[in-house]
């Protein structure tokens, strides 16, 4: 009889070997992928047969976002403070995305854009670039990359930092309310979730998925991710049913692709996230190099715009996907490397210092305290709205003149995304709503 993952967890005493091969597997596999779009275009993955690759490509980014729903439930349980927690992602994610923007907006783009570089300077386009910084992400700089087959596209990757941020705003909710311990209550509010965005997609009709899945369901790869670390002692721990699970995973996914329902997806993603968890606790050798550092995240957030300069100096006869790989890996990970050894572990180290603060308790009266707690997850609220909208996780805008216009407060437009209606446009990018 196999144990549960929860044994197993234990028995390893709170460290999966696997997770590291899984974190540095799937960012080189999006990685390769990038290297046909970015040779090819981003039409690419249209033209290939519905399967195995596209369906191989919609399980990577879950994947991604369901390991971190269960590491991220698994640090949470461990620390149970809203300040760790935030302290600890601010640390993590920041530093690599901080330095991406910085080169690529001050150092890449300058020498590389077709415009004056007093244009350059002065477009409203670099400044807007920042905004990735805090989930309303631009992947275009003036001037850059308007002759490669993926056009004006520097940082594809970034697309997925606003639903990454607004995953790490529902567990900071959900650590100020108490309700990321509850498994029945996190189960609830997932379910909740699922119909939510069922419902919302009926009401505005989802756009095309292009090459991954669309943010809202990265985001339910969040939660997922939190479940099964929360059920982990009812769920085996079976590599054959670890196989099983993302065969049949495969099979949702695929029928997804080929137009019958989204529902599907929804089906596949805990099967998936089951996988990976039983990989991760998997007894796996440590890898060669990789065991030195966390290079995952830099491998992700650096490629793309390294593999667009690789393709910019490329003839076009020489635009190939296994040229731009061989080229790019290895600049990529001297990039990765560097950033980890350089910047990320060294600001990671910085947490004991900066939770060592000392820590001041006025008795205050427990109104003051509620009315903390309720201005900060107002405050939280509201920036998850932002990001929802800004990352098009959910059609916020189209929902309220919605609402509006059922109050006669709104008419509305010519071009306005109106219930029931397909979209206006079509979509340039793999974001759906």
């Amino acid at each position: 009889m196999s144990v549960s993952l929860g044994k197993r967890l234990e028995s390893l005493k709170g460290i999966g070997p696997g997770f590291d091969h899984l974190r540095i597997g799937l960012a080189l596999s999006i990685l390769t992928w990038h290297s046909f779009s970015i040779s090819y275009g981003q039409s690419y993955g249209a033209t290939l047969p519905r399967f195995p690759v596209p369906v191989l490509l919609a399980a990577l980014l879950p994947m991604f976002f369901g390991l971190s729903g269960f590491l991220v439930m698994g640090s949470a349980l461990r620390t149970g403070e809203l300040k760790t927690f935030i302290t600890f992602r601010v640390l993590r994610i920041l530093p690599a995305l901080f330095t991406e923007i910085m080169i690529s907006a001050l150092i890449l783009g300058p020498l590389l854009t077709s415009l004056p570089l007093r244009q350059y300077f002065t477009s409203p386009m670099l400044f807007e670039y920042f905004g990735s910084l805090i989930g309303r992400v631009r992947f275009s700089l003036p001037g850059l990359f308007l002759d490669n087959p993926a056009p004006q596209l520097v940082n594809f990757a970034l697309w997925t930092v606003g639903p990454e941020i607004l995953c790490y705003i529902i567990m900071s909710l959900l650590l100020l309310t108490g309700m990321y311990r509850r498994a029945r209550a996190m189960a609830l509010i997932t379910a909740v979730y699922v119909l939510l965005t069922l419902a919302i997609g009926w009401i505005f009709p989802s756009r095309a998925v292009i090459e991954v899945l669309p943010s809202k369901l990265l985001i339910f790869c969040f939660l997922a991710g939190n479940l099964v670390f929360l059920y982990r002692e009812y769920l085996p721990f079976s590599r054959w049913w670890a196989a099983a699970s993302f065969a049949l995973a495969l099979a949702f996914l695929y029928v997804m692709q080929i137009g019958n329902g989204e529902i599907y997806a929804y089906l596949a993603i805990p099967l998936l996230i089951y996988t990976i968890a039983v990989i991760g606790l998997s007894n796996l050798p440590p890898l060669p190099f990789f065991h030195r550092g966390d290079y995952s995240y830099g491998v992700y957030i650096y490629g793309f715009p390294i593999q667009q300069a690789v393709t910019h100096f490329l003839p076009h006869p020489l635009r190939v996907w296994y040229l731009n790989l061989a080229i790019a890996l290895p600049i990529t990970m001297i990039f990765a490397v560097s950033s980890w050894h350089l910047i990320e572990k060294r600001v990671l180290g910085l947490r004991k210092r900066i939770l060592a603060t000392p820590r001041e308790h006025p008795v205050l009266p427990q109104t003051r305290f509620g009315l903390r707690k309720v201005m900060l997850a107002a405050t939280l609220s509201l920036y998850g709205i932002f990001v929802i909208d800004a990352a098009h996780v959910l059609p916020v805008r189209p929902g309220i003149k919605m609402v509006l216009y059922g109050f006669g407060l709104y008419h509305y437009k010519a071009n306005d995304e109106q219930p029931f209606m397909p979209p206006p446009a079509t979509p340039t990018g793999p974001v759906g709503q």
